[in-house]
């Protein structure tokens, strides 16, 4: 006779390894999907996700969910040749608007989306080459790095992306070329067919191509499908030195020719050189003709009146915490003396602090530090067009609250940070001294930090106070805790026993 205990007990062992492999099924398709995967239609349906951050990497119809026009005109960006997201990087730091736009980027190489992950309003399309037909092909992408990785075009460097047209030397030696060590066959769109049936001819299109050849088949079936009246403004890149199946040097002219008699005009976008052709046009200077200083010079010091008294011009160097700035600014602001005060700020804090940024526009006035901190002594260090990409997208931060910034203080002076910022119409302010001193006596555990809150005050102050006694331009940063603690402090003596005249800016700089 049968033991039913048991029975029952086979049954439940039988369910419990049943569910065990179910879930672990599962699981294997999740990870193999987030890891960029290729699954079949069949194993998993195709992500299209519900926050504005698709990733898209499977066989899909046309028109795609979601994107059809349904609100009016859209802003859009075709980001085709999308690499390591240089061009989403560029665009949204420094294009005017560029955060309006809808960010459609196509890219061939999986190894390349992690790149894409921080950014929103931005559906990626990977793996996924743009070419003149749909279907499956093959394509070639660089190996991961490793110590005796061979040189790409003469330099020690790591390009990322890939290629569907590839010298044999990029194929199969990976001592030159880009190392293609990857090959997959994944799926390519008709770029042509997908624009007509994604994008609306009243919606404003930014069309990017830098496709390493296959720009030329794209480009041809575009002209002949009328695909450019979808179309408002053209950005890319020849690639005259890749063989293109079909495709002769003659055969290229002909095209370019072509674009010029249909009056197709490509302007030059260089994402991973932070630039692109009308960059100077779209971010013009704004400022007021009465604006105070002039571009590019240096201010370390306030005008003075003959016979008056020394001026003295108070500023803030606000960091990232916003905690900290927010507690600073508070205390100066509640301090009776209604002390005039300029606030520098990253660009990064006023896209993260929008709010705080206008009101406390409504009292001081508010410049800029850059884009974003960078380690000691290394903003200096940067290349001008990197540089140039953090004072726009700085001004450009500020511009969508409504203000134009004229002062910049920067981390660092050389001749490239003037000339760059002359070309914004910025005025350079370093402070005459600042707290924390970054010259001179500095903060040590024997003179400063072994002391109490009452004892560091007065070694403050006493520093600050030598270093100001003709004036000048003042600076606290609100990274340290003890530029708080001493601000009341150091208020009083400036309002009380200093004999200052206590400007603004403007007036500092007049």
């Amino acid at each position: 006779m049968m033991n039913i205990g048991s029975g029952n007990l086979a049954r439940k062992l039988i369910f419990i390894l049943f569910g065990v492999m179910l879930g672990y099924s599962l699981s294997l398709v999740q990870f193999l999907n987030a890891r960029n995967i290729k699954i079949t239609q069949t194993s998993v349906p195709r992500i299209i996700a519900k926050d504005q951050h698709s990733l898209i990497s499977d066989d899909y119809a046309r028109p795609l969910q979601g994107l059809q026009n349904k609100d009016g005109p859209r802003k859009i960006l075709l980001d085709c040749g999308a690499n390591v997201a240089s061009t989403v990087q560029l665009f949204r730091e420094t294009y005017p608007d560029g955060k309006d736009y809808t960010i459609h980027s196509f890219e061939l190489d999986a190894r390349l989306a992690p790149y894409f992950m921080s950014y929103s309003n931005h559906i990626l399309h990977c793996p996924v080459a743009v070419a003149g037909q749909d279907g499956n092909i093959t394509a070639y992408a660089e190996s991961a790095w490793k110590p005796d990785k061979g040189r790409v075009a003469g330099a020690d460097m790591q390009w990322g992306g890939g290629a569907i047209y590839a010298s044999d030397s990029e194929k199969n030696n990976e001592k030159s070329g880009r190392r293609f060590g990857v090959q997959n066959v994944i799926p390519m769109v008709d770029l042509s067919t997908w624009i007509q049936e994604n994008t609306a001819v009243e919606d404003y299109v930014i069309f990017k191509l830098d496709v390493e050849g296959a720009e030329y088949e794209i480009l041809e079936k575009m002209i002949k499908e009328g695909t450019f009246k979808w179309i408002d403004k053209f950005y890319g890149e020849f690639h005259n030195w890749t063989p293109v199946p079909g495709w002769t040097t003659e055969r290229k002219q002909e095209l370019r020719q072509t674009m010029t008699t249909h009056g197709i005009k490509m302007l030059n976008w260089a994402g991973e050189h932070k630039r692109y052709s009308d960059l100077e046009d779209l971010c013009k200077i704004d400022l007021p003709e009465d604006t105070p200083g002039a571009a590019g010079v240096v201010y370390s010091n306030c005008s003075r009146s003959p016979g008056g008294h020394a001026r003295l011009a108070l500023t803030v160097q606000v960091g990232m915490n916003r905690k900290a700035a927010h507690k600073l600014v508070e205390t100066i602001r509640a301090h009776p003396s209604n002390m005039p005060v300029t606030l520098f700020v990253y660009g990064d804090f006023v896209q993260n602090f929008p709010d705080l940024i206008t009101e406390w526009a409504d009292r001081y006035t508010i410049g800029i530090r850059g884009n974003a901190p960078f380690p000691a002594d290394h903003w200096i260090l940067q290349n001008a067009n990197v540089m140039r990409m953090g004072m726009i997208s700085a001004v450009q931060r500020m511009k969508e609250v409504g203000l134009e910034p004229a002062y910049f203080s920067p981390a660092g002076l050389s001749q490239k940070v003037k000339d760059i910022a002359k070309k914004r119409g910025l005025r350079i302010v370093q402070p005459t001294t600042m707290f924390p001193p970054n010259i001179g006596t500095l903060l040590t555990e024997d003179n400063y930090y072994k002391y109490r809150d009452v004892e560091r005050t007065p070694k403050a102050l006493r520093i600050l106070y030598e270093r100001i006694s003709y004036g000048g331009i003042l600076s606290l940063d609100s990274d340290h805790p003890d530029s708080y603690m001493i601000s009341a402090f150091l208020m009083d003596y400036l309002y009380e026993n200093s004999g200052f005249e206590l400007v603004s800016m403007d007036n500092c700089l007049k």
